[in-house]
Formats: C-alpha cells, sequence, structure tokens
C-alpha cells in the first residue's frame, strides 16, 4: 500500500512540475509521451530499479529525466554523448527548470583537464608570437580558465591544458589556485552533475573516485556508449605525446637533444600505405624497439630518481615526480604495444594528418558495463535509437545488459503528415564492384531531389571519397557546403543563415544536428550505414561472432545509424520534409524491410514526382 500511495503522490508531484513550466511557458507542448517516459523515470529512481527507454523525436527526453532527477531528491550524474549536449543541459535545459520549477535544485557541469588551463604546465611553455601574448592576456584575466571562454583555440592548447598524467591533484604547489581543482571542490554540494560519456568512463578506470557522488545515473545517447568505452579503455602512442616528454625533460636538465630527430622519423616517416593498418606491421614495430631503445626510459626515470634527493622547489620537485609519472606510463604503453598481450583489445595504426599514430581499442564492453552497473544503485539509459526491428536486442547483446525494464515511447510527431520517405529502386546495388556507377547515378537523382526540394537540403555519405565525388561533379543552382570547408558549428550557422542552401557531410553529422523549419526540408541518406571493412574494431567484432556477424551486429547498427540520420529531419510539430534513401537493398534484399520497419511510419514514395508533389501541397511559412 505505500508503494502505490507513494507512486500517487510521485506522480502528483510531476503534474505539479509540467504545471509549473506551462505556467512559466504558455507555448510549451503538453506531450503524453513525455509524462509516460517522466513517469516510468521516476518510478525507476524511487524503486532503485535500472530502466532502459527509448525515446523518439520530439518526446523531450531531456525534461523526462531531468525533472524526476530534480524530484528525487537524490544526488543525480547526467552524461551525455559529447560536451556539446552537456553544454546544451546546463545552458538551457537545467537553465530553465531552475526558473520554471517551485523546488529549488543546484547543477554543475564536469567536463575533463584538458578543458582547463593548467597554470603549471604554461609556467613552464613560452612562445614569442602575437598569438601567445594574446592568450597570455586571456591567461590573467580568465576567472574559470576553461577553454570554452576563447574566441579561438590555439595550437599551443594541448601544451598549456590540464594532463592527467602530468598532473599530482593536491600535491601541486598550484593545486589551491587550479582552475579544475577549484571547480572539482564545489561539486560535491551539486543536486546535479552533467558529465560527457568520456568521464564517466574514466571514473570507472579511476575506481569511482573522480565523480563526487554515485546514486542515480542517468546515461542520454546511450547508443553511443560501447565505442566511448572501447576507446577510453585502450591506449594511444603519438608523436605529440613523446615529444612533449622530450621537451619536460630538457627542461629538467636531461639531455635528450640527439632524440627530437628519431622521434619524429618514426611518427612521420613511415609510408601511409592506407589511413589504417591492422595487424601493425612488423617493421613498425622493430622500429619502435629500436625508439625504446635510444630513448632508455629506464635510465632516465632512475636519473630523475636521483635527482630528486638533491632537494628542490615544491615546483621543480613537482616537475620532477609528475614527468616520473610519464616515463612510466610511456613505457607501459610502449611494451604493450610491442607484446600485443592483451586478448581483449585490438592493435592497430592509424594515420592522424601526417603522422603515425598507434592505438589499441577494447572489443567488446560487456565487463565494463557490468563494472559500472555496480557503481551506482540506479540507472536509466535513453536514446531516440536504441531498437532495430522493434526489439532492444542489439545494445542488450552488445552490453550485456540485464534486469534493466524495457520501455519504447513514440515520437509525438505525426509522420504520416509531416513526411514522406523517398526509396530509390532503380540504382544499381552500392558494391564495390559498382563503385563509379553508383556514384555517377545516385549524384543524378540527388540533383533532381534537390531540384524538387528547392534545396534545404542535408545530404549524408558514408565516406569522404563519395561526398568529394558529388561536391566536385554535382550541377546544381543552389549553394552548397561540405563538411571539412568549415568547422562543424559554423557549417551549421552557414546553412541556418542562407535559406534554399545545400550541404553534404558525413560522419559526425548523422546525428547531434538540430534545424527546425523548413531550413531543413530534405535529408538525402545516400547509402545505408554499414561498418566499414577495414575498422580494426569492427573487423574483430565481426570476426569473433562467426557466420552471426551480420544478422547481430552489422544489420541492427546500420538501422540504429540510420535512424539518426532520418531523425536529423522533423524537429518540430510544424516541420514538414522528405527523407530519401537511394540505397537499392532497402527494396531487393532479403533484410530490406527489417530496415523499413524501423523507420517512422511514413508514406513510402518510389518517383521524383511523388516527392514533387509532397512539396507541392505542403504549408508554407515563408
Amino acid at each position: 500500500m505505500k508503494t502505490s500511495d507513494s507512486g500517487i503522490g510521485n506522480v502528483k508531484e510531476l503534474i505539479a512540475a509540467f504545471d509549473a513550466i506551462k505556467a512559466k511557458f504558455p507555448a510549451y507542448e503538453n506531450r503524453p509521451q513525455q509524462m509516460e517516459m517522466a513517469s516510468e523515470i521516476s518510478r525507476c529512481f524511487r524503486e532503485k530499479n535500472n530502466l532502459i527507454v527509448e525515446a523518439g523525436t520530439g518526446v523531450g527526453k531531456s525534461f523526462a529525466y531531468l525533472i524526476p532527477a530534480v524530484l528525487s531528491d537524490r544526488k543525480t550524474i547526467i552524461s551525455t554523448a559529447s560536451i556539446a549536449l552537456q553544454e546544451q543541459l546546463a545552458g538551457k535545459d537545467l537553465v530553465f527548470l531552475q526558473k520554471a520549477l517551485p523546488k529549488k535544485f543546484s547543477f554543475a557541469v564536469l567536463k575533463g583537464k584538458n578543458n582547463y588551463l593548467c597554470n603549471k604546465r604554461f609556467r613552464e611553455y613560452n612562445e614569442n608570437t602575437d598569438v601567445f601574448m594574446k592568450f597570455s592576456e586571456w591567461a590573467a584575466d580568465t576567472g574559470t580558465g576553461e577553454k570554452d571562454e576563447l574566441d579561438f583555440i590555439p595550437d599551443f592548447w594541448p601544451k598549456v591544458c590540464g594532463e592527467s598524467d602530468d598532473c599530482s591533484s593536491s600535491h601541486c604547489p598550484f593545486y589551491e589556485a587550479c582552475f579544475y581543482y577549484c571547480h572539482y571542490r564545489g561539486l560535491g554540494k551539486s543536486d546535479i552533475i552533467v558529465v560527457n560519456h568520456h568521464l564517466l568512463i574514466y571514473d570507472l578506470l579511476s575506481g569511482f573516485s573522480l565523480l563526487p557522488f554515485h546514486f542515480q545515473l542517468v546515461i542520454d545517447e546511450a547508443h553511443q556508449l560501447e565505442n566511448v568505452i572501447s576507446g577510453v579503455m585502450g591506449s594511444v602512442l603519438s608523436n605529440s605525446k613523446v615529444q612533449w616528454l622530450l621537451y619536460r625533460l630538457r627542461g629538467l636538465k636531461i639531455a635528450v637533444d640527439n632524440l627530437f630527430v628519431p622521434v619524429e622519423q618514426f611518427f612521420g616517416n613511415h609510408e601511409p600505405r592506407s589511413k589504417t593498418l591492422h595487424p601493425i606491421p612488423d617493421e613498425i614495430l622493430e622500429d619502435l624497439k629500436k625508439l625504446k631503445g635510444l630513448l632508455a626510459l629506464d635510465k632516465v626515470e632512475r636519473r630523475l630518481e636521483a635527482y630528486k634527493e638533491n632537494g628542490h622547489e615544491d615546483e621543480i620537485l613537482d616537475r620532477i615526480e609528475t614527468t616520473i609519472i610519464c616515463i612510466k606510463s610511456l613505457g607501459g604503453v610502449i611494451d604493450d604495444f610491442l607484446e600485443q598481450k592483451d586478448g581483449e583489445r585490438v592493435y592497430y595504426a592509424i594515420w592522424n594528418k601526417r603522422y603515425l599514430e598507434l592505438r589499441s581499442s577494447l572489443v567488446e564492453a560487456r565487463n565494463a558495463f557490468s563494472a559500472l552497473r555496480s557503481g551506482y544503485d540506479s540507472i536509466v539509459m535513453t536514446s531516440a535509437t536504441l531498437t532495430a526491428a522493434g526489439s532492444f536486442g542489439y545494445i542488450r547483446e552488445r552490453l550485456d545488459i540485464e534486469g534493466f525494464r524495457e520501455m519504447t515511447v513514440g515520437s509525438p510527431f505525426d509522420y504520416g503528415k509531416q513526411a514522406l520517405i523517398y526509396i530509390e529502386k532503380s540504382l544499381p546495388p552500392p558494391a564495390v564492384e559498382n563503385n563509379h556507377i553508383f556514384f555517377e547515378r545516385s549524384l543524378k537523382t540527388i540533383e533532381s531531389l534537390i531540384e524538387a526540394s528547392r534545396g534545404r537540403a542535408l545530404v549524408l555519405f558514408t565516406s569522404y571519397r563519395h561526398l568529394q565525388y558529388a561536391a566536385d561533379n554535382i550541377k546544381t543552382g543552389y549553394s552548397f557546403k561540405s563538411q571539412g570547408d568549415m568547422p562543424p558549428a559554423k557549417l551549421i550557422k552557414w546553412f541556418k543563415k542562407n535559406p534554399g542552401s545545400v550541404l553534404f557531410a558525413t560522419a559526425t553529422f548523422w546525428q547531434g544536428i538540430d534545424v527546425k523549419g523548413e531550413k531543413l526540408s530534405l535529408v538525402v541518406i545516400v547509402k545505408m550505414p554499414f561498418g566499414a571493412p577495414g575498422d580494426p574494431v569492427y573487423d574483430e567484432r565481426c570476426r569473433r561472432l562467426g557466420d552471426r556477424w551480420f544478422r547481430v551486429l552489422a544489420l541492427p547498427s546500420a538501422i540504429l545509424m540510420l535512424k539518426q540520420g532520418f531523425g536529423r529531419l522533423i524537429r518540430s510539430a510544424g516541420d514538414y520534409g522528405v527523407v530519401a534513401i537511394l540505397d537499392p537493398r532497402l527494396v531487393n534484399s532479403t533484410y530490406g524491410p527489417a530496415i523499413v520497419s524501423s523507420l517512422p511510419e511514413a508514406r513510402i514514395a518510389h518517383s521524383i514526382d511523388e516527392v514533387k508533389k509532397f512539396f507541392d501541397s505542403v504549408p508554407r511559412t515563408s
């Protein structure tokens, strides 16, 4: 009986909270789906259970989990996929709720140390340039030391920002005035802390010592968690990391001038036969073994340990101690790449700009997710894309999720009226042997679609090569830009400011882009976003699955990404538009129906004339 009474009281409290929002913001739309989701999350928190919920576009999932978190009277961690989403929650949603809700609460945002200026490292660094002088003026005036305060990000930022391997925390002579720790020390007073998935997993690696409390956890954009775990629990060996150590050693009067050229040669002189190399070629590993001998890290460490006994001021002593930590870390990473004994990780090489990087990534995230679960009384996982063909089976298997209640909340949008799905049937399949033909013929279709929509289009590719072909050869009277022409945020700003414009994009633009209204009326998905062969982590996951690789990994992961791309179109109840999918496999393959059934219920068309009729029939606001 107590549970029932508590549940009734809780629902009343939720209704009162949403009524308060409506009173403060009369234009706020009542969404039954949002209340349904908020009620289930509130119940989850109250009963200390776990929940996974897919919330369709337009549900308003951030309020659906933030309001129950505020009302629960329990400290809550909110984890998002990126710093941009952190800022949306903290700079918009939580600020609004503080004003609208009668219940008082506090919140804070925590970012990684590399987002803050490090006073110790800044004192060590110097260059005689106008940019550095301008930066120094900012450093003298800043109250937070946050990178986001800057209107420019200098190339030397990685050398002056916080770095975990170069931080002795409370033992640092600059600890009391440290920008990061000044911010960090106030977090325990907050009711809600907003972090990103990378910090969430770093907290796990630290034995849950990084974040200040562990009661309730909301994981937004949960579909990205597996790949974040994979990257964070891997390692990187790069030119910048080794060069930085050499500069630090030189500053400590260790003779290393003879090492700069060999390090530059190792990372810069290997021929980039392809962007990714897996397995790492033997000649690279042989050269790494030689470089390890030249660096003589054990000898340098002994030298610094002896140097430490000579008596130094606190600043120099801290520099010596953190340098020893960096040496041990670097030595461990080098040995790991030489031995490659960890069967849970995949080892590979990539080219980042003009330099070689050695990387390892965790293949399976199940054990890490299980450890994460153990740190919280209650976990809510949510995203707009968690099911494929109506099932949570994919994410359940990838993370070994057990004991979570499952919930699907549909979108409040009327896709039957607001959207049309165009599926191309006549193009050749986009197989390797048909690449050039598919490029040519799909471009003609893209041109026809852009003409029908009068621009206002986002065209999503699965490869930069295809994007570049389209950008070089398209014939259209509408202005267009491509991903890479300017930074992503500025590119979106350009698109919003130029009516009728067209944006060609790939990778990150498949998700997180929010353009409401007529400015985005057509989303073209040129090809199904199946994982690309040559991605070492994806390839290894497929190999481990054997004959099941397509059914349980390739297909559902592609469906989730397709749904993300589709979600760029309808962003409000007044939006209208067309999603065009040019991959004929949706029509002529045995798995096509599973893909189509995962999309929102909208009318399907197969001719450009139907697209034209749709655009002629929709209401215009300008």
